[in-house]
């Protein structure tokens, strides 16, 4: 970071295509979200910044992503 600037403050939207996923809280200049509600397929994912008084607003290249179905497990007990 050069010297005289300052780290982005707020939330990154995370989005799926259009659909917002949900939003991150910025701490020392990134910001995470996890999820367990993607559908399978190929999903477009993007992170958005909307800025602050010292920061522009800005957009992630998007990401492609595959989303496979996950294995169940299912248990059956006789009593």
């Amino acid at each position: 970071m050069a010297l005289g600037t300052t780290m982005p403050t707020h939330r990154v939207t995370f989005k799926d295509g259009a659909t917002t996923l949900g939003t991150g809280t910025v701490s020392a200049g990134s910001a995470t979200f996890t999820t367990s509600a993607l559908a399978v397929g190929t999903r477009s994912l993007t992170a958005a910044y909307a800025g602050d008084a010292n920061n522009n607003a800005s957009t992630s290249a998007t990401l492609s992503q595959v989303v496979s179905k996950a294995n169940s497990t299912a248990t059956v007990t006789s009593s």
